[in-house]
């Protein structure tokens, strides 16, 4: 819960603008159901690359501990393979 609280003060404007545009592209759209099927089939490809990511990584280096400058660099790549995701997904 405390996570939860922390982002909500950390991210609070990017929050409202997810929602906020999400229910104009939603409302804007001429069928809603592709428009969910779209956004659905992105965050699933999202979310198995990131799973698969995590567990190749795991299985062929181990567990490591990001630390300065590396958890910066390891933050941006997923950025990167996220907005991949979305922009060609």
């Amino acid at each position: 819960m405390n996570h939860l609280k922390v982002i909500v003060q950390k991210h609070w404007l990017d929050i409202v603008l997810a929602v906020v545009f999400f229910a104009v592209a939603f409302s804007t759209t001429i069928s809603h159901g592709a428009f969910l099927f779209a956004l659905a089939r992105k965050v699933a490809l999202a979310s198995a690359g990131l799973v698969y990511y995590y567990t190749t990584r795991l299985l062929k280096i181990g567990h490591i501990e990001w630390r300065d400058p590396y958890d910066k660099i390891y933050s941006i790549v997923l950025l990167i393979y996220i907005a991949i995701v979305f922009s060609l997904g």
